[in-house]
């Protein structure tokens, strides 16, 4: 195992590991985010409550409030770890660290969007249940999906554009 030390380790590096901590520590807040938005609403939501919401065309299943509810923010811990592990799976070939983090980046970036798509379902959910909303903000979900997909050829780019060893 090597020892680096810290002057051994080029400042751009140095900077992308901050990109990485700073990204993970998003993820981490949104998670705690879905959590504390769903034990909050829960005792307050109605005894029937929309448990699926019409995304196109599908009517509302509409069930007894039950903790299926907290389906939700347990999926999102499902795709945190499916995440990280995708994360710790990825980066083989260019400049071994560089591309590591480039392809951490991504995961990690996308997981935030994934855990916004999460709690925006649930936000919806929660709305639809008190009558406030009637259903997910279409031009937000479609957006956040959008810029998702756009994020993915950027990163494939740069981790061509990242140089060999």
């Amino acid at each position: 195992m090597a020892v680096y030390l810290l002057s051994d380790i080029p400042y751009n590096f140095r900077v992308k590991i901050k990109a990485v901590l700073w990204l993970k520590i998003f993820n981490g807040l949104l998670l705690a985010m879905g959590w504390i938005l769903a034990v909050y609403a829960y005792p307050r939501l109605p005894h029937v409550m929309p448990f699926w919401l019409n995304f196109s065309g599908q009517p509302v299943l509409l069930m007894n409030k039950s903790p299926l509810f907290f389906i939700y923010p347990a999926a999102q811990i499902i795709f945190f770890f499916v995440f990280l592990w995708a994360a710790s799976r990825f980066g083989a070939g260019r400049s071994q660290r560089e591309k590591e983090n480039a392809n951490r980046e991504f995961v990690y970036l996308a997981l935030i969007f994934f855990n916004l798509i999460f709690i925006h379902i649930q936000r919806s959910l929660i709305l639809l249940a008190h009558g406030i909303e009637k259903g997910v903000d279409k031009l937000y979900f479609i957006s956040l999906l959008g810029i998702l997909l756009l994020l993915i050829p950027f990163y494939r780019l740069r981790s061509k554009i990242l140089p060999r060893e």
